[in-house]
């Protein structure tokens, strides 16, 4: 069956003018079987030299058709390995800054249908002791534009988890997206009266020697500057 099998369209020809008749009958009759060879009508006794070889020239541009699509698909699935996330997400560390005198014990992030995307934060001091959290790296999630859904609990140092309060709020993602491969993206997460909460990207921080991006809130810089919403 291997001597079938071959990118040289003489080979193929001169194979098969070798073949005997019971090879023939062999390729083209198969009682027990639900279906013939796929090449058994080349055995029939009516396909002339040039039928041969223009059902070979089909065969060979399927094949190179199928090679093509396999080959396209295949650059498709690196690029997204490549880039590392969906279009339209992006890869960030959440930062919560506290403009309230909450104590927030946690808070995650959703998708606008109610998917966690693995980035959060905990332990939001209220903003008379600093206002700022914990950062933990990293995840994906929806970038600029999009509409998610932020989630935290609120609760004194000393309650028990039974006591927290939960509050949520759908907000559309503010900011920039990032423009360099590996950069280190802040997701930013606002906390202000009335329970209100905004979140903004800012991209492209964390290259060795780069300087801190202006976006970023002065109360990580031990300054505990009020900031409202929309600033």
């Amino acid at each position: 069956m291997q001597d079938w099998i071959t990118d040289d369209p003489m080979h193929f020809l001169r194979s098969m003018k070798a073949a005997t008749q019971l090879h023939a009958e062999e390729f083209m009759t198969c009682t027990t079987c639900e279906q013939q060879p796929w090449f058994s009508f080349f055995f029939d006794g009516t396909e002339n030299n040039r039928d041969i070889g223009e059902s070979w020239q089909m065969h060979t541009n399927i094949t190179r058709w199928m090679t093509r699509v396999f080959m396209t698909m295949t650059l498709c699935v690196l690029a997204a390995c490549a880039t590392g996330q969906p279009r339209g997400y992006v890869d960030v560390s959440a930062w919560g800054a506290n403009y309230t005198e909450d104590y927030i014990q946690d808070f995650w992030i959703q998708t606008d249908e109610g998917k966690d995307t693995g980035v959060g934060g905990v332990l939001v001091s209220e903003f008379s002791r600093g206002g700022t959290s914990g950062h933990i790296c990293c995840s994906l999630m929806p970038g600029v534009g999009k509409t998610i859904k932020v989630v935290w609990r609120v609760g004194g140092r000393q309650d028990d988890k039974s006591q927290w309060k939960t509050y949520s709020r759908d907000v559309v993602v503010k900011g920039a997206m990032p423009t360099k491969k590996d950069a280190y993206n802040i997701l930013m997460v606002r906390f202000f009266s009335d329970h209100q909460v905004e979140v903004e990207v800012i991209p492209d921080r964390g290259e060795p020697g780069d300087a801190a991006s202006p976006r970023v809130d002065k109360l990580f810089y031990g300054q505990r500057v009020m900031r409202h919403m929309g600033e």
